[in-house]
């Protein structure tokens, strides 16, 4: 589930200082769900692909074939996880799969449908966009909460396969890391798009992150 509104322009927050190692992190988001799951907040459900988000996925790892990734990490969830076992098969690359890369966990939310939490939780709803890093009436996780799990995954992958690095995750994973590289306020962070089954690429430079791609689907010019 995506923000509802249009966010107003925050500052941003310090960005990480990176590591220094020249590598490049590739963070990729799962394709479309099986139809009886669309329109819901399913959050950290672990909700299996449709046919269409297969036959997507297969085609996005197809365009990778005879790449190099130093190693695939994935969210343990069957969703991210086809993804990251296809990647890991076009380059043969060793492929991990952690449960901190699972989607955030909505809480009491989770299941319901969108349109349902939207007219019933609009309270509830506009407090979590409004303090995203913090607010957790609903009984789920919050954005700190995901870059606590799942930061340290991106950071132990660099340090034991170096780069390029490929990650198969989810829409809140993908976004979270990236405004905690390059310093996004947390409700800003919203803004960060990344569609089904597109990417994002951030280096590690000598000055620390930089997101080079956002929300692209090939991978030509951005090899190497």
């Amino acid at each position: 589930m995506n923000s509802p509104t249009a966010l107003d322009s925050a500052p941003a927050r310090r960005p990480h200082p990176g590591y220094a190692s020249g590598a490049r992190v590739w963070l990729f988001r799962h394709g479309e769900v099986r139809e009886d799951f669309q329109g819901l907040a399913y959050g950290g459900m672990d909700v299996p692909l449709s046919e269409q988000g297969t036959r997507d996925s297969q085609a996005l790892a197809e365009r990778f074939r005879g790449a190099r990734f130093s190693a695939v990490l994935s969210s343990n969830l069957q969703r991210a996880r086809q993804l990251g076992a296809l990647l890991a098969s076009a380059t043969h690359a060793p492929l991990e799969s952690f449960a901190a890369l699972a989607e955030i966990h909505r809480g009491t939310w989770q299941g319901l449908p969108t349109a349902q939490l939207l007219a019933e939780r609009e309270r509830e709803v506009a407090s979590f966009y409004a303090d995203p890093w913090n607010w957790r009436e609903h009984g789920g996780e919050t954005d700190s909460d995901v870059v606590a799990r799942a930061w340290p995954v991106l950071e132990s992958g660099l340090k034991r396969h170096g780069g390029p690095l490929a990650i198969a995750c989810h829409y809140n994973v993908v976004r979270n890391l990236i405004a905690h590289a390059i310093g996004i306020e947390a409700t800003a962070a919203f803004r960060v798009r990344i569609d089904l089954t597109a990417f994002a690429v951030l280096h590690d430079g000598p000055r620390g992150w930089v997101l080079e791609r956002c929300n692209v689907r090939s991978p030509r010019g951005a090899l190497g």
